[in-house]
């Protein structure tokens, strides 16, 4: 529900100010008025009622008038099918290094990742998004999906704990993220790889995965995150290897800043090929208003008809 003039509900304010004024000093400021000789009958044929029942009725008509003025509506978006968009899953490394890491100060790796994944998601509405999360060994945490609340969610949930396993088992994630996009009817499909680690542990090495991956159709977009230190074993040379093929590409990112540029670079690289835009719908309820203001302004002109004594 939404209004497309939304600044005229700011004149509801002084309508209903000038009612409960006129209730609490006992005037009409805003009535309906008819002349006859109702009030020459006798007194004891007349109903007694409080003076602002009738009065509360003209006021409701006019805030429903005021409402209808305002545009209220509801707006309705349809999106183009699916399947001409873009499936993508993302592989994110939870391990202790993406958490230990000290060259994104003050957030870790693993929390700059995720505030950045979660804006590269927002960014893209027309395509469906799975998402699987890796250390030592790889779990799905969301199938393809459009539902983005769901998915930030997920994304700003993921932790070092949710993960038991120790290492970074990168064939696993790149072979369980295949798997969910194999039977995917889209027209581009691709694996975005983030992780700042050599893979050293899981059931599949990352180089047969890739050629799963590849079989399939499937370009790996590979992040390499961090810098080179001797804190942690690194092998970038193996994550470029892994994107050119399968036929996408690797990045380096050292900082947050860079990490940035890079989801926006890929965000560039893999626009959605769907030639037509969302198609919007607009439902006015523009003439209920109208009914409802008019009944109301009806019933204050049955009091007006009915002699009823009016008292205070």
């Amino acid at each position: 529900m939404e209004f497309q003039r939304p600044e005229f509900l700011f004149l509801l304010i002084p309508i209903w100010i000038l009612f409960f004024y006129s209730v609490r000093s006992k005037k009409d400021y805003f009535r309906l008025r008819i002349v006859w000789d109702r009030f020459e009958k006798p007194k004891e044929k007349l109903i007694s009622i409080p003076d602002y029942i009738p009065s509360i009725f003209s006021y409701l008509g006019l805030s429903f008038l005021v409402l209808a003025t305002a545009g209220p509506g509801k707006e309705t978006r349809f999106l183009p099918q699916e399947t001409d968009g873009i499936d993508i899953m993302v592989a994110l490394d939870i391990s202790g290094s993406m958490v230990n890491g000290f060259d994104f100060l003050p957030k870790n790796r693993l929390t700059v990742s995720k505030e950045l994944l979660q804006s590269f998601v927002s960014k893209r509405e027309l395509d469906r998004i799975g998402l699987v999360l890796f250390a030592g060994a790889a779990y799905l945490q969301s199938p393809l999906t459009s539902d983005r609340e769901t998915l930030q969610e997920l994304i700003e949930t993921a932790e070092e704990s949710k993960i038991e396993e120790q290492g970074t088992a990168i064939g696993d994630a790149l072979l369980l993220s295949t798997f969910r996009l194999k039977s995917s009817k889209a027209k581009n499909k691709i694996i975005l790889l983030l992780t700042d680690g050599v893979s050293n542990t899981g059931r599949m090495d990352p180089e047969t995965a890739s050629f799963t991956t590849r079989s399939l159709g499937i370009k790996v977009y590979s992040i390499g995150i961090g810098k080179e230190s001797g804190n942690f074993e690194i092998n970038y040379e193996s994550l470029a290897e892994i994107s050119k093929l399968t036929g996408g590409q690797f990045f380096r990112a050292e900082s947050p800043e860079a990490l940035e540029s890079v989801l926006s670079e890929i965000d560039g690289l893999e626009k959605t090929p769907l030639p037509a835009k969302p198609l919007y719908v607009r439902e006015t309820f523009f003439r209920d208003y109208l009914y409802y203001s008019a009944i109301f302004f009806g019933i204050e002109c049955l009091f007006l008809l009915i002699p009823f004594k009016e008292f205070v």
